[in-house]
């Protein structure tokens, strides 16, 4: 179930939110545009970073078929499912691979989080096969600080087994090297992505897959750049900036730091936006 072309600096992609609440797929289309050219392999859309429990599938559905007509591939694309019923999830997953997509990223249901390991593993081979069991790589999203669910490495090994869900790699976005480092030691075969700066460099060295993260929303040449450098004075120098830009995102925010950030970036306040309940959906 390898992917090899599953790796490097993937971008979760902020959403800038138009007057009406809606998706601003306009200014989204030129912001994936962009960070692209810097590098990035491909862009996460509607994942954490991209409000995605905040959007409708029918939402999600048309924004994507919009990028498509403004000459984004599907291939470069990596979607969310963030649902928690299996019909919804299941049409967001039939819907991402109706596009060609390749890969798609699942988080787990995540309002029952003492769900047992029986119960996610029915969860997810009854969403892939309402779905109609496309042809299109899962990578399990590793979140527990938001879904409250660890995807642990029992749940990967029974699915791998049962063979339902074609599980070809994980976000961990933990923040923390040993997970990170665990999943690449225990499942080699798969892409193991980090959610966090700080652990790009380390996890590479070790045989991971790269970073799906917010800040290349920032910074994206930088991220590629440091994903690529030798060891040496150079990718030390870019070692610590990602730490330092990602402490100071966290501190003042996470999320609407980095919206702030990139509609100063690039002399736009409508970036600013953020869906309610987290924020002020006008610009002020």
């Amino acid at each position: 179930m390898a992917r090899p072309d599953l790796k490097g600096v993937i971008t979760a992609a902020l959403t800038p939110i138009d007057d009406e609440l809606g998706i601003d797929v306009p200014r989204l289309a030129a912001h994936i545009k962009s960070v692209l050219a810097d590098g990035c392999t491909m862009v996460s859309t509607f994942g954490t970073t991209g409000e995605g429990t905040s959007f409708s599938g029918r939402e999600k559905r048309a924004a994507h078929a919009a990028l498509l007509a403004a000459g984004i591939a599907p291939t470069q694309l990596l979607p969310a499912v963030m649902a928690c019923a299996v019909d919804e999830a299941a049409g967001q997953l039939a819907d991402i691979a109706d596009i060609g997509c390749r890969h798609v990223l699942i988080l787990p249901p995540f309002y029952y989080r003492q769900a047992p390991l029986s119960g996610l593993v029915q969860y997810l081979e009854a969403l892939y096969r309402r779905a109609n069991s496309p042809d299109i790589g899962v990578v399990l999203y590793n979140i527990p600080a938001m879904s409250g669910i660890t995807i642990t490495h029992d749940l990967i090994v029974r699915l791998k087994e049962r063979g339902v869900v074609p599980v070809v790699g994980v976000k961990d976005s933990t923040g923390n090297l040993e997970s990170g480092l665990s999943y690449v030691k225990a499942f080699p075969e798969l892409s193991i992505f980090t959610g966090d700066d700080r652990v790009l460099s380390p996890l590479l060295k070790a045989g991971g897959a790269g970073m799906i993260g917010g800040l290349p929303n920032l910074y994206a040449a930088d991220l590629v750049a440091l994903s690529k450098a030798p060891e040496g004075p150079e990718k030390q120098r870019l070692v610590e900036l990602a730490g330092a830009r990602i402490a100071d995102i966290d501190a003042r925010g996470g999320l609407t730091a980095l919206k702030a950030d990139l509609a100063k970036k690039l002399s736009d306040p409508n970036w600013t936006r953020v869906l309610p309940p987290l924020g002020l959906a006008a610009v002020g």
